[in-house]
């Protein structure tokens, strides 16, 4: 004890317990007299049972007078009101401002609950959704309290705790759609509020109407059509039915059956157990336990014709699944329940004329075909999907989600498949070009090769040797791929670039030649993606933007607020501009005159990259305009129809479905052409030794021979030889200039009689003076130049008075036969006379080239 007094400064405690906490303080080197330490115990002292009884006393009272002033302030609505409000869908519009569509009120009929049939329907509701819905009077507390501890402990919003009552309230009266506490207690002063005025049953009956079961359906008795092809009004449903549809509304795109039939199956499941559990609701138990889970077993008994027959024709469902995806991933801030009739006003890239064009094209059935037996093939033996999107925006302005499609189908536009070798100009040959200093005249080794136990095969099943890049691109070799990813690119740098670009790759793709080289991915990837990785050569900047259908969102309720995402579009810079003008030439010219001929659009210049993959099951054209890109994806649907496969080719049977779309997006536009990039210089054509095919020449009527020809390189320098029977050559000099006179001739002497004559031939070999190997080092022969001199005979003299002023004759040469006096007659051609031109626009380099002219390209073969 004295030992205490002295460390505590000799007060006593108070009681045992306070002895030992004063202990623990004053082990701790504080001090409870003055300073820092006395301050704190002063706190201690202060901050008791009474002072927190105190402050929690007071916050309750301070809510209950703020809801109380709220709650007398608040404004009552009927259910006529709420209605209304609740069908204020909100509003698609195109690129050009217009109003294309509704996300709600497209689908739905209303029913009452006393016409249905299976009550068990919307009491499974009231399980799932609100079990104290008949005991509360608009607000669950109970619930309310227990999302605030979760939200603390989560340190955010984690819960909501809001009622049916409260759900059905907010899009009436709700005009900030933030997620804030505030917001919430807006929401529940509206549902105390309407619980006054409005009967429990009315107001469930208004919810299971108005809320959103996907697949562009409101309503539980559309639901019930759509998926069971049931009318709950003269039929019941089955419990796993019931807690299929009582499932849905959490998420009714993610648990989408018919896209995503194994997340539905587990949410319908735990809906199930729900149902079997003995809720606070007055009806108990729905199902016994052992009913669960014999329901659990069986499938989710969806029918997709049901779609077909019920749903209200409309336009571009597609696109309407596109963005309805798209707001999920970027704005989740935005709640699906509210989504729907959230009145918001979205803004999109839609080009109604190109989706038309792009949905009349996959309708076709001349493009699904089987060319061996001529029938035409059904949607669910051989489907289709379709983007277009711009080239510099990434908007995407079209998508074909399959054919014939209609909501509740797979959105195949979106959905992963195999590209081929459409993934080349990404992953291998933009690469070779950027890193490496490839180009079209690049020469690549196309020879077998092997890796591990791998041994790839061209798809014509032939070996090409040594060939210029541009050849190996129009044919789409595997075997030169492989080689230049393997010897050059390198596995790492090509998953790079694929995934700057916005392929999406597995783990195991990263490290696999076939591919990255082939295209034969682990999961693969959508006509999106591909089409936005394209985008990079198609603007020339080598740089290209996430691709996205919506342009904004704007909420009028809130003042015409635009919302921000959450996820902002992003521009990578994937190439270079070097890069996307030399990948350009070549696929310009594989559409041209490779595998791309069937996407030519008459008038426009379209570059573009066929993909079929290994098994012939799936087929791609990639291509693109200045303006557009596009991706086109043809395949069978083998899971289910293995024995009625038909072998694809890109070229044969998704290019035309390019042609088709792109000519109608172009109508009316003037000629799409590609413009050079600033500061970007052509690729040179590699050297190659060509005999000399221009030699001309001519004696100049005294003593020597002059001699010239085309000089196409300062690398090269020539032979001069001479012969004058015309078959024993001997060299009479050398010059790096194209031209050479020789001096050593013999003019032959006149007389009265007349002179002799004296032939000469002449060529020239040219020679590579950086040639490494020797027998590439010189030449053929030049074109044989023949000149022929003759002596004149001489005239007498005559007299003195004789006029003097005639010409003379032209001496020792023939005339010209082609007229002129030019000192290189070329009419001295004897023999071996001079072959046609050897190029058409000779620039110097022996080949027809555009000298940077930003008018286009043509092909060098």
């Amino acid at each position: 004890m004295d030992n205490y007094q002295t460390m505590s400064g000799g007060i006593p405690p108070r009681s045992r317990s306070t002895g030992r906490k004063a202990k623990r303080r004053s082990l701790t080197g504080r001090s409870s007299r003055g300073g820092r330490g006395g301050g704190n115990g002063k706190r201690f002292r202060f901050f008791n049972k009474k002072w927190f009884l105190l402050v929690f006393i007071t916050t309750i009272l301070l809510a209950v007078g703020g809801c109380s002033a709220v709650m007398m302030s608040a404004k009552t609505y009927n259910m006529d009101e709420v209605k209304k409000s609740m069908e204020s869908s909100s509003t698609v519009y195109d690129r050009n401002g217009k109003k294309v569509m509704q996300l709600g009120s497209t689908n739905r009929e209303y029913v009452e609950l006393k016409d249905v049939k299976s009550p068990e329907l919307y009491q499974a509701f009231v399980a799932v959704e609100d079990e104290r819905f008949y005991s509360h009077h608009g607000v669950d507390y109970w619930s309310l309290g227990r999302a605030v501890v979760k939200n603390i402990i989560a340190l955010g919003k984690a819960e909501g705790g809001g009622t049916i009552t409260m759900q059905v309230a907010r899009n009436a009266v709700i005009k900030d759609r933030k997620k804030t506490y505030s917001r919430k207690l807006d929401e529940m002063m509206a549902a105390l509020s309407l619980e006054k005025e409005v009967k429990k049953s009315k107001i469930l009956e208004t919810y299971l109407n108005y809320i959103d079961f996907g697949n562009n359906v409101q309503g539980i008795k559309m639901a019930a059509k759509i998926y069971f092809d049931k009318d709950i009004t003269k039929e019941k449903l089955e419990p796993h039915e019931i807690a299929l549809l009582a499932g849905l509304p959490k998420a009714p795109y993610g648990y989408d059956p018919f896209r995503f039939p194994e997340k539905a199956k587990f949410r319908r499941n735990v809906v199930l157990n729900k149902m079997a559990e003995e809720t606070e609701a007055p009806f108990g138990a729905l199902i016994t336990q052992e009913e669960a889970e014999k329901y659990k077993k069986m499938d989710l008994g969806v029918k997709q014709e049901a779609i077909q027959k019920h749903l209200k024709t409309s336009e571009f469902y597609a696109y309407k699944s596109l963005i309805l995806n798209e707001i999920e991933e970027r704005y989740p801030g935005i709640d699906s329940k509210e989504l729907i009739n959230g009145g918001y006003k979205i803004y999109t890239a839609l080009d109604p004329k190109v989706q038309k064009a792009t949905e009349e094209a996959l309708e076709k059935d001349e493009y699904f075909i089987d060319k061996d037996s001529g029938r035409k093939l059904k949607p669910e033996e051989l489907n289709a999907a379709m983007t277009v999107l711009d080239a510099k925006s990434g908007e995407i302005v079209a998508v074909g989600g399959g054919r014939d499609y209609k909501p509740g189908f797979y959105n195949w536009s979106i959905t992963n498949r195999q590209p081929g070798s459409a993934i080349k100009p990404i992953s291998v040959y933009g690469p070779a070009i950027k890193d490496h200093n490839f180009n079209e005249y690049t020469m690549v080794k196309d020879e077998p090769i092997k890796i591990g136990d791998w041994e790839p095969k061209n798809m014509s099943r032939k070996v090409y040797g040594d060939i210029p890049m541009q050849e190996m691109v129009n044919n789409s070799l595997n075997l030169s791929t492989i080689r230049i990813l393997r010897d050059q690119v390198k596995l790492p740098a090509a998953a790079e670039y694929a995934e700057k670009a916005g392929i999406h790759l597995d783990e195991k793709d990263k490290g696999s030649y076939a591919a990255l080289a082939l295209g034969g991915m682990t999961q693969g990837t959508t006509t999106v993606k591909i089409a936005q990785s394209y985008a990079s050569f198609a603007n020339m900047t080598g740089t290209t933007k996430d691709a996205h259908a919506v342009v904004k969102i704007v909420a009028p309720q809130e003042n015409n607020r635009v919302l921000q995402p959450a996820k902002p579009i992003k521009k990578h810079q994937v190439f270079d501009p070097k890069t996307a003008w030399y990948m350009t030439r070549m696929l310009l010219n594989n559409v041209e005159e490779g595998t791309g001929t069937n996407a030519q659009v008459p008038g426009h210049q379209v570059a573009g990259k066929t993909g079929t993959t290994q098994s012939s099951k799936e087929a791609w054209f990639v291509g693109y305009t200045s303006k557009y890109v596009s991706a086109v994806t043809v395949f069978n649907q083998y899971d289910k129809n293995k024995e009625n496969d038909v072998e694809l080719s890109g070229g044969g049977y998704a290019a035309p479905i390019f042609q088709d779309v792109m000519s109608k997006a172009l109508e009316g536009l003037p000629p799409q052409t590609f413009q050079k990039p600033s500061g970007v210089p052509d690729p040179q054509p590699p050297f190659e030794l060509k005999p000399i095919t221009d030699l001309r020449g001519g004696f100049d009527g005294s003593s020597q021979v002059n001699l010239q020809w085309s000089d196409p390189s300062d690398r090269l320098k020539y032979r001069v030889e001479r012969s004058e029977d015309g078959s024993n050559w001997s060299a009479i000099g050398e010059t790096s200039d194209g031209a050479f006179t020789d001096s050593n001739i013999e003019v032959p002497g006149g007389g009265l009689l007349g002179g002799g004559s004296k032939t000469y031939h002449y060529r020239v070999i040219a020679i590579d003076t950086q040639a490494e190997d020797s027998d590439n080092k010189e030449s053929g022969p030049s074109n044989v130049m023949t000149i022929r001199i003759t002596a004149e005979r001489e005239e007498p003299p005559e007299d003195d008075d004789e006029e003097e002023d005639e010409q003379p004759q032209d001496q020792g040469q023939d005339q010209n036969p082609n007229g002129g006096d030019t000192p290189f007659p070329p009419g001295q051609q004897q023999q071996g006379d001079r072959p046609p031109g050897r190029d058409r626009g000779d620039n110097g380099n022996g080949n027809d080239r555009d000298n940077g002219d930003n008018s286009g390209w043509r092909p060098p073969w």
